[in-house]
């Protein structure tokens, strides 16, 4: 009975725990369950509250710049002394020049209540306009919204007239001497714009008013030049010293723009729309490879700041012809912006980037802007032709490449393949271990002299021993010398002439 009632126990303690393994691992399952449950039925969710991303407006011309782009260099983004627009506006070290804003927005329009009016009407006309133009939701009010574009507007109109009136004097006005380099740099850049037809729209209002400080000068200047033209020439000074076929660009008025960085950019495009843009898979070599295979390179007048060319030579070489490139500090503010503009504007071919990509394959070395600017092709304010490659090289870091739509591919593969040429090869092969600099130079020339004349030496006494002793004259000698190598005598020739005369 004892045994009996021993084996009853254990089966019970079996069964017991065997029913608590079963509620624990049921538990388990259930968690399991329940967690999946919840992160599929929060992921479903998400689904049914889903908003579908809205299309970009076609008429966005203003945009933030990416970040990537922001992060190489910050500064050249971001407004120092104005800010322009809404995505600058309220920033603490730019609140100097609002001031001079209403200072100028109060000479304009103090004696001419009337055409406020008309600025005011016209403004709440355009606003919805003018936001769309943003790519960022703009985070002002209607009143304030409109506001900004008059004072803003009013502002860069009136720079714009009294910087380029003859009867001004620089600096006389609102505007000081000191003020307008930091101004111009400012109103170029990308996120620090409004809209050109807001600026169209008050020009024509304030076409014949000016400034009560300046009104009688207004007087005998009336503007006949267009916005577009005005906005030129006050810009003018970034592209310095470019090329002549920019000023004459500046004679013309059908250029047009979205904003005074587009209006900028198309008036240094290469020659149009005839252009080809295609894949370009290569970069193009350093200026101090092509000169090593024989392409020549030359300083061109008469075209565009951005019309890079390859002709061939007479010899059937290359040479490549560069308009004049000024670098400065400024000129990489104005390349940055309008690289930053290229890459979010989908409407504009990515022509600014190919040039710099086409300048930072030419560029790697000092030795490279040497060469450039010993053409007269680059000019530069810096210290040290090592600043700027490091300067050319550095506008191009955390930027794309567009590869597929370069309007500079034919100039690259021309000169590409006829650096891997048979000949370019070869020459740079001569060139780099016997030519390299002019000593070695010297010394490759002397060397081969030196090894022609031990050969006419060893062929003059070979020429002495085989021939008969002749009382001939040194010049009768000289020449046997010379022409032994070639199988002649000039002796034997000179004697079979006398015997044909007899």
């Amino acid at each position: 009975m004892a045994g009996r009632s021993t084996f009853t126990r254990f089966l019970l303690q079996q069964k017991g725990r065997k029913q608590i393994l079963n509620v624990r691992f049921g538990s388990h399952r259930s968690l399991h369950q329940s967690s999946n449950s919840n992160w599929r039925s929060s992921l479903n969710q998400e689904l049914n509250n889903s908003i579908e991303t809205p299309k970009q407006n076609p008429s966005v011309c203003i945009y933030k710049v990416p970040t990537t782009l922001r992060m190489a260099r910050t500064k050249a983004y971001d407004p120092s002394i104005v800010s322009i627009g809404p995505y600058h506006r309220g920033s603490l070290h730019l609140q100097a020049m609002e001031q001079v804003k209403m200072e100028v927005f109060r000479r304009l329009f103090g004696p001419n209540r009337e055409t406020l009016d008309l600025a005011m009407d016209a403004m709440e006309k355009l606003e919805d306009q003018a936001r769309n133009c943003y790519s960022e939701k703009v985070q002002l009010g209607r009143d304030e919204f409109v506001k900004m574009l008059l004072i803003d507007g009013c502002f860069l109109v009136e720079i714009l007239k009294e910087t380029t009136n003859p009867c001004l004097k620089l600096g006389s006005g609102i505007i000081k001497r000191w003020m307008l380099p930091q101004i111009r740099r400012d109103l170029i850049k990308l996120e620090n714009q409004i809209p050109l037809f807001i600026l169209q729209e008050l020009f024509q209002l304030t076409r014949n008013i000016s400034s009560q400080e300046h009104q009688s000068d207004a007087i005998s200047f009336r503007h006949p030049r267009t916005l577009q033209r005005l906005a030129l020439d006050f810009f003018s000074p970034l592209l310095e010293g470019s090329s002549t076929t920019y000023s004459a660009c500046l004679m013309k008025n059908s250029i047009k723009g979205e904003h005074f960085l587009d209006l900028l950019r198309n008036s240094i495009l290469p020659a149009g729309n005839r252009l080809s843009r295609q894949n370009q898979i290569h970069m193009v070599r350093s200026i101090s490879e092509l000169k090593l295979a024989g392409i020549k390179v030359e300083m061109v007048e008469n075209c565009g700041p951005l019309d890079i060319s390859v002709k061939k030579t007479w010899t059937m070489a290359r040479k490549l012809t560069i308009p004049r490139l000024y670098i400065n500090d400024r000129r990489g503010s104005l390349f940055r912006n309008m690289v930053a503009f290229e890459k979010c504007h989908k409407e504009c071919n990515p022509d600014i980037t190919t040039y710099l990509f086409f300048l930072d394959g030419l560029i790697h070395s000092p030795e490279d802007i040497e060469i450039l600017h010993y053409n007269d092709i680059v000019h530069h304010s810096f210290g040290s032709d090592e600043e700027v490659a490091k300067f050319v090289n550095n506008l191009c870091k955390e930027i794309g490449r567009d590869a597929g739509e370069s309007y500079l591919h034919s100039v690259t593969d021309d000169v590409n393949s006829y650096s891997r040429s048979f000949r370019a090869r070869n020459r740079a092969w001569m060139v780099r271990h016997y030519f390299s600099s002019w000593l070695v130079g010297v010394s490759t020339f002397g060397a081969f002299l030196a090894l022609y004349l031990t050969f006419v030496q060893a062929a003059s006494s070979i020429a002495n021993a085989s021939k008969s002793s002749e009382n001939k004259g040194l010049y009768y000698y000289i020449m046997d010398t010379f022409l032994f190598p070639l199988g002649k005598s000039y002796s034997s020739s000179d004697n079979r002439t006398n015997v044909g005369r007899r």
